[in-house]
């Protein structure tokens, strides 16, 4: 028995707006549904409102370009930024991280069936730094490696006093993979964020990184 879900079988996700125009029926008929499909495995909530179905999921051969786009989705006006995007260059190789985002919205996260999903909340002038990636027919945004550091670092609330230590050896940041162009975008960023602590911290990787 065919699933009701197979014409959006090749669709990378989709609101229940988009079920209502591809099923019609009524409102409860279509919540029966969806209750259904979820229920068997068939759909997979990414948030309220936000679905892909399973076979997308287990049929896509490139996840990890798959959950980067969903991230893109779950909080529009984001990035993905910070351990995730460090991690992806070996700045940070010693845990599994959640895919995090930068975001000018409120800070929130989301867990669902794929994986955890965390959105920090930035002013709009810092809002930059990014460049654009595909997925199929899809456009997102990913940090700069040096942007990536920054976010971390300016965002990161529980620094220790002793932020040479920090740097040195706390955060265990692979400084062998941040270059001399790395090191000036991030003076740059410093500069504009207007932040003491991020222009004594700029000054420190500079010396740490050289």
């Amino acid at each position: 028995m065919k699933s009701f879900l197979e014409p959006l079988d090749d669709v990378p996700c989709f609101t229940k707006a988009s079920l209502r125009l591809v099923f019609g029926g009524s409102e409860d008929a279509l919540n029966e549904r969806i209750k259904r499909a979820l229920r068997k495995d068939e759909l997979i909530s990414l948030r309220n409102g936000l679905y892909t179905t399973r076979i997308y999921y287990l049929t896509e051969p490139d996840k990890s370009a798959f959950l980067e786009f969903v991230a893109s989705r779950l909080t529009p006006l984001s990035y993905i930024s910070s351990t995730y995007i460090l991690s992806q260059y070996q700045l940070l190789t010693e845990a599994t991280y959640p895919l995090t985002s930068v975001t000018l919205q409120n800070t929130r996260s989301f867990q669902n069936t794929l994986g955890n999903f965390l959105y920090q909340s930035i002013r709009q002038d810092l809002f930059t730094g990014f460049v654009s990636k595909r997925y199929r027919q899809n456009m997102y945004w990913v940090a700069q490696k040096a942007k990536a550091l920054f976010d971390f670092l300016y965002l990161k609330r529980n620094l220790g006093r002793d932020l040479a230590w920090e740097l040195q050896d706390g955060l265990r940041i692979n400084w062998e993979n941040f270059g001399e162009e790395d090191r000036r975008l991030f003076q740059g960023w410093s500069v504009l964020a207007r932040s003491p602590k991020m222009q004594r911290i700029a000054r420190m990787v500079q010396k740490i990184a050289e």
